[in-house]
């Protein structure tokens, strides 16, 4: 066990590029926001995703393209079909796992984001990093230090105050979104245990995409509610399609299995930070002193859990 271990410099450039994922985490929160005024919460998810897979496709394409140019077969090589076939199995399995966990998560964030603000939404999905190492200890699938424990008091007493107990206390919206954090921990532990292995980082992000667009596709048929949009709408769309999917998913896909847990943890604190300040310069988003608070206290616990993580790491 090491003590405060320090990232190395070749984990400097991934935690960067993670940062940067917080950034348009952060954004994606006030754009949602905005089109869900108009439009119904997984209406604008199957667009979302909808318009993220043809790009994606096409990145595909031109991998296999590069690929298939820089590596030709031998005319003598012998042909690995089932091997390849096994391969390719195990990819779509390990990608559908992380793909429903990540629709799961996408689907109780934003329906519970029509119901909350883009801030406490923020706040609230940040718990991402205090759900993550409890969830691998209970899963077993890394080691927990005790000291991440602590975390889990801070943020329950954020929870308390961010929700306003003088003001109506917690909505639907907000609960939600904290099953969605859950979740998305979830999904961390899954991306870390089974990501790794895979290698192709590109083809795993497409079968994400492919697993959220097919799941909310049959909850809007399942459903039947019309469609409602505006040209805003599309221009929300359009950038978490592109930047806050297709960029975010190949990001952590990418570039998490690449920096050990707690320094991921710790870079993910960022997000609701970013949340918080988009909400307030483009919604107008205003916070009470006791909500400021509350999520002051969240973000300490999400920082005591992921320093935990780091110092075994």
């Amino acid at each position: 066990m090491h003590s405060g271990r320090r990232p190395s410099r070749g984990e400097l450039f991934p935690s960067v590029m993670l940062a940067l994922l917080c950034v348009v985490w952060g954004l994606n929160f006030s754009v949602a926001k905005g089109a869900l005024e108009v439009m119904n919460p997984m209406h604008f998810q199957v667009f979302r995703f909808g318009f993220a897979l043809p790009p994606l496709a096409a990145i595909l394409l031109i991998d296999w393209r590069r690929r298939r140019s820089s590596n030709p077969p031998a005319e003598d090589a012998p042909l690995k079909g089932p091997p390849a076939r096994g391969m390719f199995a195990r990819l779509w399995v390990r990608g559908a796992v992380i793909g429903l966990l990540l629709w799961m998560g996408f689907s109780l964030q934003i329906i519970g984001l029509k119901y909350t603000t883009a801030s406490r939404s923020g706040f609230f999905t940040g718990l991402v990093v205090v759900a993550a190492p409890l969830l691998a200890f209970v899963l077993r699938t890394s080691r927990t230090p005790r000291f991440s424990w602590f975390g889990v008091v801070p943020a329950v007493a954020g929870v308390y105050l961010l929700a306003g107990p003088n003001s109506g206390g917690m909505n639907i919206g907000d609960w939600l979104t904290i099953l969605c954090a859950i979740v998305f921990g979830g999904q961390m532990v899954a991306l870390e245990a089974l990501a790794g292995p895979v290698g192709d980082t590109w083809r795993l992000t497409f079968i994400q995409v492919a697993v959220v667009f097919l799941g909310t596709v049959i909850w809007c048929l399942v459903e039947g509610a019309t469609i409602c949009s505006s040209p805003a709408v599309w221009l929300a769309v359009g950038y978490t399609a592109v930047f806050g999917t297709v960029a975010t998913v190949w990001l952590q896909t990418r570039f998490q299995p690449e920096v050990p847990a707690g320094h991921a943890a710790l870079v993910y604190t960022l997000e609701p930070v970013f949340a918080a300040g988009f909400a307030w310069l483009l919604l107008g988003d205003r916070w009470t002193t006791l909500g400021l608070f509350g999520a002051a206290l969240i973000l300490a616990a999400m920082v005591v859990s992921s320093y935990a993580i780091t110092r075994s790491t």
